[in-house]
């Protein structure tokens, strides 16, 4: 239920993030909601749990992004909740400068990745310049909306753990 609820609460930011940010003209200003939720899955989740619901909000993120390789945010997020965990383990990543620092050190990874993979398996990417231009602002954005987005995933979080249906599955 708690990994169906992050899904979820993702999904919704993102459903009301890109059409505001379209209409505004700001689109190179988004907020990579599905690098955030990765980086508090990885810090607060089991590995096996964690992984599964990274590569499902990778997947949430390929179903916003307008004629992209599907799949391949969802094998970035996998990596980047796979590097996360390793730094997770080390240190306090959700603490405020140690956050800031992880989202940018990602979004750096991300970008790195989908041009990577924008040169292995995209034909029709013809300037490479362009998958740069845009990523000064979005890492910079990401990183610190992670102030306001972490502490948002740990309320959702905080109001759906301890909570279990008590009562019967069958009753009569």
């Amino acid at each position: 239920m708690r990994y169906f609820i992050l899904i979820l609460s993702v999904f919704l930011i993102f459903a009301v993030e890109t059409p505001i940010l379209t209409v505004a003209g700001m689109n190179a200003y988004s907020v990579n909601v599905a690098l955030l939720a990765v980086i508090y899955l990885a810090a607060t989740s089991p590995p096996f749990g964690g992984f599964v619901t990274a590569v499902i909000v990778g997947f949430v993120a390929d179903s916003f992004t307008p004629g992209g390789i599907l799949g391949m945010n969802m094998e970035i997020m996998a990596i980047l909740f796979l590097v996360t965990r390793g730094l997770a383990e080390r240190f306090q990543v959700l603490r405020p400068l140690p956050l800031v620092g992880v989202a940018m050190v990602c979004s750096a990874v991300e970008i790195l990745l989908v041009f990577l993979f924008s040169i292995l398996f995209d034909r029709n990417l013809t300037q490479y310049s362009s998958v740069f231009v845009g990523a000064l602002p979005q890492a910079l954005s990401t990183a610190l909306a992670g102030l306001l987005f972490i502490p948002l995933f740990r309320w959702i979080d905080g109001k759906i753990r301890g909570r279990r249906y008590t009562g019967s599955l069958l009753r009569l």
